[in-house]
């Protein structure tokens, strides 16, 4: 099985993280560390450092994830709007380095009706300056698939491709978010489906860059409309409408994830509340014994 873990709340401090996924349930751990609709990167000092690395280690350093401000636009030819999300970007990865956190998840943005070749120049440049400002030893930098909306990049798998390609730095790696790609016209509702849009992923991008796997566990109601554009996870299964993202509590699995060193502490009971059942995409990578993070609602 993957590691199933949760987006979980940490306020008053990233090391409360580990508590909180501990009441869920959960094997690992995604957290915005900042508010996500605003600008701004985390900046922990070296007492934050230190506890949050002891915590950690307690913990068994199960996968760990930041998700990085929804304002960053990478592919945008604003002058105002450029400097300031490379500049978040990079912050959000020293963070994550300096804490010894796995990865930092961000959406590469919209270029806005400018066309993706005309914008991927800018994409690739920023990038590279957001990851040698940071210089991260450990943490990837992970772009997530795009839904298929306002001139999203990185909705097809060939323009996630065509930036990996562009940066050429091993220390990109990928996010399969399963709703995103429906959004876009990536039929994932049955097995068969999915494991064409599967392997369409591994030919073009390739599994050995895909670190995590979101699932928001819609309700099957949601999946009639073939890129319908859900805005961007509409409803969690048994939970109510959630029109904005970050709105969701989504569960998250690491691929090759490592036991955390504190599963036998999880509650079970906890962890029936978020647990997605088995998804066609998920279905298929198991089959391929490759397990990623598996995203489900936390509750």
């Amino acid at each position: 099985m993957p590691v199933i873990g949760a987006h979980v709340e940490a306020r008053k401090g990233l090391w409360n993280a580990f508590g909180n996924a501990t009441l869920l349930g959960a094997d690992a751990i995604q957290v915005h560390p900042t508010p996500p609709g605003f600008w701004g990167s985390p900046k922990p000092s070296d007492e934050d450092v230190d506890r949050f690395r002891e915590e950690y280690a307690a913990a068994g350093k199960p996968p760990f994830f930041f998700h990085a401000v929804y304002l960053i636009n990478l592919a945008s030819d604003d002058a105002k709007v450029n400097p300031r999300s490379e500049s978040t970007l990079a912050g959000y990865i020293a963070a994550a380095d300096k804490l010894g956190i796995d990865g930092v998840i961000f959406h590469v943005g919209s270029h806005r009706g400018t066309g993706f070749e005309a914008a991927l120049p800018g994409i690739t440049e920023r990038m590279r300056n957001a990851l040698q400002r940071s210089d991260p030893q450990h943490t990837r930098l992970l772009i997530e698939n795009n839904a298929g909306t306002g001139g999203s990049v990185g909705d097809r798998f060939e323009e996630i491709r065509a930036i990996i390609d562009a940066v050429g730095d091993d220390r990109v790696r990928c996010c399969f978010d399963t709703c995103h790609a429906f959004a876009s016209g990536y039929d994932l509702r049955n097995e068969a489906e999915a494991r064409q849009v599967i392997d369409e992923w591994d030919r073009v991008v390739g599994l050995d860059r895909l670190n995590a796997y979101y699932d928001p566990r819609l309700k099957a109601a949601r999946l009639d409309i073939l890129g319908s554009d859900p805005r961007f996870h509409f409803e969690n299964a048994g939970f109510g409408r959630s029109p904005r993202h970050q709105g969701n509590r989504c569960a998250a699995a690491i691929s090759g994830g490592r036991p955390t060193g504190r599963r036998d502490s999880m509650r079970p009971a906890a962890r029936r509340r978020f647990i997605p059942e088995m998804t066609a995409a998920l279905q298929v990578l198991r089959r391929q014994n490759f397990l990623p993070l598996a995203l489900g609602c936390s509750f």
